[in-house]
């Protein structure tokens, strides 16, 4: 899933191989240091709900970062929820 990173008045375009309601695992962001605070943008299918929220660098490795999501509005809960759920479906036939 497409992602943009806004930190310290950088945009960075990147992309997600993970996400949960927790947070998510962003890969190629290496160069925001553990405990950063970014705002994160995603449009989360199959609805196309907007995610729009802040989250915390929680680890950095491997070319990827983990990041913690600080909240997460009820529409944007619900959307990850459905995605996760379609993604385990799929997974499962």
């Amino acid at each position: 899933m497409p992602v943009t990173l806004h930190y310290e008045g950088r945009e960075i375009s990147t992309h997600t191989r993970n996400v949960s309601v927790g947070g998510m695992l962003i890969e190629g962001s290496t160069e925001i240091p553990y405990g950063a605070s970014v705002r994160v943008r995603a449009t989360v299918p199959p609805n196309n709900s907007e995610l729009d929220t802040v989250g915390t660098v929680r680890w950095v490795r491997d070319g990827a970062i983990g990041l913690q999501f600080a909240s997460l509005r009820a529409k944007e809960t619900w959307a990850i929820n459905q995605l996760v759920k379609i993604l385990s479906e799929s997974k499962s036939v």
